[in-house]
């Protein structure tokens, strides 16, 4: 028997009466005895320590409370009086410290290293940063101390602890609640954390929320740690507990955090659950609790008065005040067990989740933080239901949650209007994402119902035709998807899944919305007019999404065609010309047409190239012919000339167009802007029609002589080359060095007995001889400065860089039978590399070109 008393620092435990009878002593029964009275009067009468006295003549008991810790701090003289008038008996005061009285010293440790740690700000000399960084590292240390749990408890129990201590005690019990639970032995110490943890929630609920959530989190993890026996049900405990309104927010977090905390397996530091029993652990507390959590959270919404009443199955109460951070709070509950599976999609459509979710959309000023909750709980729903459909494990004709789900997007087509036209970014993005949640997750019954579920399509495409690139770039890949289902159907009409439905949308309606979306996405490729004023980042960032979105202009290339696909970026550039008549057969384009507006169907148009086909004469021709009528101004210059560039194997097919589209890429080298894509579309155009497909033969002499293509261009190219190869960068002369090995290796390595078809020996020599005299007017051996003129002379890498593509290309179609070629060519190769290869920057590139040049052949020299 005992008890708690005293005032202050003198509040302790006190033992009344300890007796064993006779027949049951020699079991340690007094030894238990005495730890259960000082763990109670330690945890939840937070004494400092335990007294008793005891006869000074029981030198029995005197023996057996000394091992049990105890010591003699005073004598009470006369504290025993005799029965019947027998004389007084002196009495020893024993006293055990209570391990929050040993626990004061750390207690204060760790006031003393928090105080460190939050008052050493950036401003404070490096001495106090490195004070507070041995403080931190102090505090860690001890949080994974068994003393922990006692100055935790300490500090969390008392009044006098600034906001910083009691958060560290609070994150020590959550950290040690997942980790450290191997330091609470028995069952009865776990049951005791478990009422401890409770009572410092119920002490704390009007303090911050931080150390609030703390403290849930340690309890919700304490859960997992302990077995049936132990705690039966977490859920209906907390539940009763927590039930007043004051105390709703914690009953909130701490079912916030149970599924979480039940979705891992038990960590390595727990010693009592095995995977077997923590897997049935889950399922008695979570799976059979949730359709109590989900009524219960919804109770609490309801009388959070959600704002549109009227869509709720359950009674309002009338003039209520909204309270939107519980409220978020709470759908946020939700939202963690939906997402963690714990609630089936039966038991959603069996309450008024949806319709209530719904409602916080409906409120025209509803707080930010609740409207981004609600989307979040209707996206995981429409995730969860979308996987049930397209895995047929149920049938949508007989699925109430998805009727739920559509009268909800019904009502939600007036919102997304009115938050477009008030540009209202945040409200339109949550819109916008819920709606492509919706798109991507019921394609087949946007598909086959589309009389109903077109609404869904036409919300994205809103959403796509804002300015805000960031919402725009959301729907992507929803555009990506619906165009390969539509697709599909506009090629294969007699699919079973689509001729079964009497509802499935026509071919008119789907080109329709595909036109909206190409226009659209050309519309959006505008650089800003103040793209001047941009930094780098905002201009990468712009270029990115620019390449982005041509993904979808390519899907909707699947959808319309080639052939309309180039007419609408085609028609725009027409749209330009002033008068058909000017300006050759393209006409003159208006004069006042914005730079901006030119390049963005020329950037639709290069995009979309690798989507068409080679053989396409409808259009191509026609925006081929338009190109040399375009402004002058760079970035139209630099668009057009990379267009020619994506289309070089087009012009292959159509060599009329070379001798302007060669042109006009040797003038993109004179504007520094252009040359990056004149390299580029060089390598390209010269890749493709650098040579002579066999269908071609017959024109052989026409392909060199009249028309003078890739091959007849080398005598043009190559004064071309030497003076314009010294201003590019290393990227663009390798593009360029590559373009000209593309032609140089079409060339035939015999001599022809046409005087006017060129000689590979002879290109070879057009191409290298310069540079090697120049080299060899170097002498290597002479002073630093020839050296160092050397290395900055661009032309020792580029010849290096010529000469390996060159061979590399050529190496295959030198027949065995053409050594005396060989040999001649390497001869006039052989002086460059002991000039060249002493050079560090182009000792890599001279040895490709070395091994290229004549390793196939070194045994036959």
């Amino acid at each position: 028997m005992g008890k708690a008393e005293g005032n202050n620092e003198l509040w302790h435990g006190h033992v009344t009466a300890l007796t064993v009878a006779p027949e049951y002593r020699r079991m340690n029964l007094a030894k238990k005895l005495m730890g259960v009275l000082e763990t109670v009067s330690e945890k939840i009468y937070n004494t400092y320590f335990v007294d008793l006295f005891v006869r000074k003549s029981n030198s029995v008991a005197i023996g057996m409370y000394k091992g049990f810790g105890y010591s003699v701090y005073r004598t009470v003289l006369g504290y025993y009086h005799g029965a019947g008038g027998e004389g007084e008996e002196d009495a020893y005061g024993n006293l055990t410290e209570s391990s929050l009285m040993e626990a004061n010293s750390l207690t204060d440790a760790v006031l003393a290293a928090v105080a460190r740690l939050y008052a050493a700000p950036s401003s404070l000399p490096s001495s106090a940063a490195a004070d507070a960084a041995a403080a931190d590292l102090w505090l860690r240390d001890f949080q994974k101390s068994p003393d922990a749990w006692k100055v935790a408890e300490c500090l969390l129990r008392s009044d006098a602890v600034a906001f910083e201590p009691l958060l560290f005690a609070a994150q020590t019990l959550r950290q040690k609640t997942r980790y450290d639970m191997a330091q609470i032995e028995t069952s009865a110490q776990r049951i005791l954390l478990r009422d401890t943890l409770i009572a410092l929630l119920i002490h704390h609920r009007s303090n911050s929320r931080a150390i609030v959530r703390q403290l849930s989190l340690a309890l919700a993890s304490l859960s997992t740690h302990l077995k049936h026996q132990e705690w039966p049900d977490p859920i209906q405990t907390v539940v009763e507990i927590f039930r007043a309104e004051q105390d709703w927010p914690i009953l909130i977090q701490i079912l916030s955090a149970l599924p979480y905390e039940y979705e891992s397996p038990p960590t390595e530091s727990s010693l009592f659950l095995d995977r077997e029993d923590a897997s049935a652990r889950r399922q008695t507390v979570i799976f059979a609790n949730s359709s109590n959590v989900l009524h219960s959270v919804l109770m609490i919404l309801q009388k959070c008065e959600s704002p549109s009443a009227s869509y709720f199955s359950v009674t309002h109460k009338p003039g209520g005040k909204t309270n939107p951070d519980l409220e978020k709070q709470s759908l946020d509950c939700i939202r963690a067990w939906l997402e963690a599976g714990d609630v089936a999609l039966d038991k959603v459509s069996a309450t008024p989740l949806i319709p209530v979710t719904f409602s916080y959309l409906l409120e025209a000023d509803q707080d930010e933080g609740v409207y981004d909750a609600a989307v979040d709980i209707l996206c995981e729903i429409i995730r969860r239901a979308g996987s049930r459909i397209s895995g047929n494990r149920e049938s949508p004709s007989t699925f109430p949650l998805v009727e739920q789900l559509f009268a909800g997007f019904s009502s939600l087509g007036p919102q997304l209007s009115n938050a477009i036209a008030q540009t209202d970014e945040e409200k339109i993005r949550a819109l916008c994402t819920l709606f492509v949640y919706a798109g991507e997750s019921f394609m087949n019954l946007i598909l086959t119902n589309w009389d109903s579920w077109q609404i869904i399509v036409a919300a994205i495409l809103a959403c796509t035709s804002i300015r805000e690139l960031e919402i725009v770039a959301i729907t992507f890949q929803f555009w990506m998807i619906f165009a390969d289902e539509v697709e599909s159907q506009i090629k294969n009409p007699s699919n079973p899944r689509l001729q079964s439905s009497p509802h499935r949308p026509d071919n008119a309606s789907l080109l329709e919305i595909f036109r909206r979306l190409n226009d659209v996405m050309i519309g959006h490729l505008h650089y800003p007019a103040n793209v001047e004023q941009w930094v780098a980042k905002e201009r990468d960032e712009f270029r990115d999404f620019r390449h982005n979105m041509g993904d979808v202009l390519k899907a909707c290339v699947l959808v319309l065609g080639e052939k309309e696909a180039l007419a609408r970026p085609y028609a725009i550039l027409k749209s330009f010309v002033t008068d058909p008549n000017l300006g050759g057969s393209g006409g003159a384009l208006d004069p006042s047409v914005p730079w901006q507006s030119i390049e963005a169907p020329l950037f639709a148009l290069r995009t979309i190239g690798r989507n068409i086909s080679d053989s396409e004469s409808t259009v191509l021709p026609a925006i081929m012919s338009m190109l040399p009528q375009l402004p002058s101004h760079p970035k139209v210059r630099y668009a057009a000339i990379l267009v020619i560039g994506r289309y070089a194997g087009w012009t292959r097919l159509h060599p009329e167009y070379i001798p302007y589209q060669m042109t006009f890429i040797s003038k993109g080298f004179e504007d520094a802007e252009s040359v990056s894509a004149a390299a580029q579309s060089l390598k390209y155009l010269c890749d493709e029609c650098g040579d002579v497909s066999p269908s071609q033969k017959i024109c052989l002499r026409k392909f060199y002589i009249k028309h003078q293509q890739l091959v007849g261009y080398l005598s043009q190219l190559h004064p071309f080359y030497m003076s314009a190869v010294k201003q590019m960068g290393r990227e663009d002369r390798r593009d360029v060095v590559a373009a000209l090995a593309h032609v140089i290796k079409h060339v035939p390595a015999a001599p022809s007995s046409d005087p006017n078809a060129p000689d590979l020996l002879k290109v070879l020599q057009m191409f290298c001889s310069p540079i090697a005299q120049r080299l060899n007017e170097i002498d290597v051996s002479g002073s630093a400065q020839n050296v160092s003129e050397l290395r900055k002379d661009l032309q020792a890498e580029v010849c290096g860089e010529f000469a390996s593509k060159t061979f590399r290309l050529i190496a295959l179609q030198i027949s065995s039978t053409s050594s005396q070629f060989l040999c001649r060519m390497r001869c006039q190769l052989i002086p460059i590399f002991p000039v060249v290869i002493p050079i560090r920057p182009s000792l890599k590139i001279c040895g490709r070109c070395f091994a290229f040049c004549f390793s196939p052949e070194m045994p036959k020299l």
